[in-house]
């Protein structure tokens, strides 16, 4: 594989892992979990360690990616383990954010809906680690399951009617509109301002189920066996970067750590786009 792919899949790792870390300046799930057993400073203090270590591993991986450590060699089993436990993190936090929510339908989804999160630096692993077209067109198949099942497990939530799903869709269009609330000068204008406010609550819940169906039927269509659809990528690369956005349009740009560990929601779409197009272009020149 060309050696600027396996960066631009590396920079999306490392992109993640500090959004990650920036996100731990609240409680993890695992926190969560092993809060009424541990206590609170042991889980506080692990949150604090991972986070440490997530800092370290981002500049890790960038550094190893520059050094190109040959095979067997102690920096290439470095970067591997820590690629392997990024990808352990994503797995780990996403069945604990299940399990600490019972009953509660949009994170039994979590496990499904991260799964390009925990795909992306195992791919990373395995591409570094068996080079070559026909190795790399199964390689690929974890990729696309990997974004297949994250718009299976958001499409789920859309159809579901996720509250936090409608907060982002009338949030951006507050943004990009003006919150008619907040600008309403008085009591008539206050009264017109809120049936604005429910008229944009009443679209985002009518928009969520048609965007499941458009989930569904992307997923359908980017695992058809023996093709690649280029155009099917580029829009899932698109919608995945402009919902992993909306959490900034939504909630402002403090906000900018949920954009970073989503960002392989539309990254490794892209990357499968930019992939294929290559392999196109070579099909081409041959």
């Amino acid at each position: 594989m060309n050696n600027r792919f396996l960066w631009f899949l590396r920079i999306l790792v490392i992109v993640q892992s500090l959004g990650y870390a920036a996100k731990l300046v609240a409680p993890s799930a695992l926190n969560s979990f092993l809060l009424g057993s541990m206590g609170d400073p042991f889980v506080t203090h692990l949150d604090q360690s991972v986070q440490v270590f997530l800092w370290l591993s981002s500049a890790a991986l960038l550094g190893l990616g520059f050094l190109k450590p040959p095979a067997r060699s102690l920096g290439r089993r470095i970067d591997f383990t820590l690629l392997g436990l990024l990808a352990g993190w994503s797995f780990v936090l996403a069945i604990f954010s299940w399990w600490v929510n019972p009953g509660n339908p949009f994170h039994a989804t979590d496990p499904v809906g991260h799964a390009v999160r925990f795909a992306a630096p195992f791919a990373l692993i395995l591409f570094i680690a068996f080079p070559g077209r026909e190795q790399e067109s199964k390689i690929e198949w974890v990729l696309r399951w990997g974004v297949a099942g994250t718009f299976i497990g958001h499409g789920l939530c859309a159809l579901w009617i996720k509250p936090s799903f409608v907060d982002l869709i009338v949030g951006t269009l507050n943004l990009f509109l003006g919150d008619p609330i907040l600008t309403a000068g008085s009591l008539e204008a206050l009264e017109e301002a809120f049936a604005v406010a429910a008229s944009r609550q009443s679209f985002a819940e009518a928009a969520l189920p048609v965007i499941a169906i458009q989930d569904f039927i992307l997923v359908a269509l980017l695992l058809l066996p023996g093709k690649k659809i280029k155009t099917i990528a580029m829009w899932m690369a698109v919608w995945g970067i402009v919902t992993a956005m909306s959490r900034m349009t939504a909630y402002g740009l403090d906000h900018w750590h949920d954009l970073a560990l989503r960002i392989c929601n539309g990254g490794v779409p892209l990357f499968l786009w930019a992939y294929w197009k290559a392999q196109d272009s070579t099909k081409t020149k041959q």
